[in-house]
């Protein structure tokens, strides 16, 4: 078997909840008993969960062959690949501006306005990310959350998968003209509790890890990207 609370086996088993295997925009591969390899290709990604034991350049190949522009694994495949680190919560900061307010939603589109600042995304790019979200999310695998300052959407994070003891969070983003404020820590927090508490474990860059230290997170592990132009 898989390990459960591996963050791309869990990637992985949410897409197949959420799609099955009868798309050929959303495919799953899994490899011989020896290298214990399981992998999922979506959207021009390519997420490889396998052992030291597999065949690393045999994956290199078989992602160019796909045509990947990113290849997300738990082992490093090669020198080009960055560490990304992965980050479970702790103790959260206390939230003490009572203008702040998170809550689950299906706003779609003040989500990716949101994403869109953040992450500097473009309009062109809302159809593929509404077509993906909105199917996770009406077949209960992800959620959305976004926090308001007063009545301004300020910020969101994506949950996108969980079970009773714990999730994981992604794209999160903070409205570019609210950061520098104290709205992504808030975020979190309210997030956490929102969650019932449940651990809560991401996947971040070097430069952001210690923004999610002060947060309360610790390292729990690393992860592996190649990124292709």
């Amino acid at each position: 078997g898989y390990p459960s609370d591996n963050v791309i086996v869990g990637r992985i088993n949410a897409y197949c909840k959420a799609y099955g295997t009868g798309y050929d925009f959303c495919t799953f591969y899994e490899g011989d008993t020896g290298d214990n390899m399981l992998a999922l290709y979506y959207g021009g990604e390519l997420y490889v969960h396998c052992n030291e034991n597999g065949d690393l350049q045999s994956i290199i190949t078989f992602s160019e062959m796909l045509g990947a522009k990113a290849v997300m694994s738990d082992i490093k495949l090669s020198e080009e690949s960055e560490t990304l680190y992965i980050m479970t919560s702790g103790q959260m900061p206390a939230v003490c501006n009572n203008r702040l307010k998170a809550e689950f939603t299906e706003d779609y589109r003040t989500v990716f306005e949101i994403l869109k600042s953040g992450f500097s995304l473009s309009d062109c790019q809302f159809d593929e990310w509404y077509a993906d979200t909105c199917h996770r999310v009406r077949h209960g695998i992800s959620r959305l959350i976004v926090m308001h300052y007063g009545s301004e959407p300020a910020a969101t994070a994506t949950v996108l998968f969980d079970d009773d003891k714990s999730c994981f969070l992604s794209h999160i983003a903070v409205r570019r003209d609210m950061q520098k404020n104290g709205i992504g820590t808030a975020l979190l927090s309210c997030t956490a509790n929102l969650l019932d508490n449940r651990k809560i474990t991401l996947i971040c860059k070097k430069n952001v890890q210690r923004f999610y230290i002060n947060c309360g997170f610790t390292v729990a592990g690393t992860a592996y990207e190649i990124t292709r132009g």
